[in-house]
């Protein structure tokens, strides 16, 4: 059984008052940016015309560029790459042209608005950071690195994977007798994370050929100039899959190289991105067993319908904090939502995504993330 003091589920309206886009804002910017650089017209807009097609067929109803649903046309992308439905066509393991690049100008997008943050647009997340205390754990959907950033600034230890032991053997494995740490889980990935696994398999290939030649990433071939660490730190299971991933510092490097070889681990905006979870799948590790929990909060976190397998994590997350007695070991708090909802209509929304919910046992605050808020979330 996992023991924590706090958890906080955040979403997209966590990094909105930072200017950060919502997901259904994400589309239009990217198509922008695409069709300014020549992207557009090369790569993207095939695969868009051959989903209208596909849309058109199969609704019976035709639809337009600016009103495609952008999780669904991700959707379809994964699909068709996860199938390999395209065959000899297939562009790489890691996704075909079209997600390449996509996911590279939510990247950039993201990377642009956070770099433009002043000492005053973090003001608010610096507030809510400052209240964390060890063993707090953040389960974020973001791929931006706000809290990242903020905990930087303050200088509060962090980490971004659940477990730190002090020795790692074969079999077991002993946890640290000491934790300062908050615990910052990206449940989605990150815009300044890449994957090394496909690297690596590519690299022994190569080594098997006569002639060895490096092969080509933009990260992993030019490590002199990214020096990417990996998310963990200290002794862990040679097994676990997140000793592939590694951060970057300068993303602005990457961005700048404006490639399709690869793309930041995050998982696409789609319908689908279940497929595509297994580098990060540890994350999700015994969440039905989560013990000790004085205080929760869902900050921005509107939970859509087709996110199934988040929905039933998080049921048993929830359903563990109201229902399970602690009494014994610590007084528990009531739960805490912080989303922005003006009108009835958009209030039963959000009661009806967590259904499963005891509203009765919950605190609703529908002002949004703001100063007042993160004071709600630690009363």
């Amino acid at each position: 059984m996992i023991f924590m003091n706090s958890i906080f589920v955040i979403g997209a309206g966590f990094s909105k008052p930072a200017g950060l886009p919502l997901g259904d804002d994400l589309f239009p910017l990217i198509l922008e940016k695409a069709k300014i650089t020549g992207a557009y017209e090369n790569i993207l807009q095939k695969d868009i015309d051959h989903y209208l097609n596909y849309y058109y067929v199969i609704n019976g109803e035709k639809t337009e560029e600016s009103e495609i649903n952008f999780e669904e046309f991700m959707s379809y992308l994964d699909i068709e790459h996860f199938l390999q439905l395209k065959g000899s066509d297939t562009f790489s393991s890691d996704g075909n042209r079209s997600q390449l690049i996509i996911k590279n100008y939510i990247a950039q997008i993201l990377h642009e608005k956070i770099s433009n943050m002043g000492d005053d647009d973090y003001v608010l997340y610096e507030s809510f950071a400052d209240k964390l205390e060890p063993y707090d754990t953040i389960i974020s959907f973001n791929y931006d690195t706000i809290l990242e950033n903020s905990f930087e600034r303050l200088g509060i230890p962090y980490r971004l994977f659940l477990d730190r032991f002090d020795s790692v053997g074969p079999y077991t494995a002993s946890p640290a007798k000491e934790n300062t740490e908050v615990v910052l889980l990206k449940m989605h990935g990150s815009i300044d994370w890449f994957d090394v696994g496909k690297y690596e398999s590519s690299y022994k290939i190569h080594r098997q050929g006569s002639h060895f030649i490096l092969p080509e990433h933009p990260i992993f071939s030019n490590r002199n100039l990214f020096q990417p660490e990996k998310i963990i730190n200290g002794p862990y299971p040679r097994n676990s899959t997140l000793n592939n991933i590694y951060r970057v510092r300068n993303l602005e490097k990457f961005i700048e190289m404006k490639t399709i070889l690869a793309s930041p681990l995050i998982l696409s905006p789609s319908i689908s991105k279940i497929v595509y979870l297994n580098p990060l799948k540890e994350f999700w590790y015994s969440f039905n067993t989560i013990g000790r929990i004085h205080n929760m909060g869902v900050i921005g976190f509107s939970l859509q319908d087709h996110d199934e397998y988040v929905k039933q994590a998080l049921y048993g997350l929830i359903n563990a904090f109201q229902n399970y007695d602690t009494s014994y070991i610590s007084e528990k708090k009531e739960l805490k939502f912080v989303d922005y909802r003006k009108t009835r209509a958009e209030i039963q929304d959000i009661t009806n995504r967590y259904s499963f919910v005891d509203w009765k046992k919950t605190k609703l605050y529908t002002k949004g993330f703001t100063k007042i808020s993160v004071n709600k979330l630690f009363e």
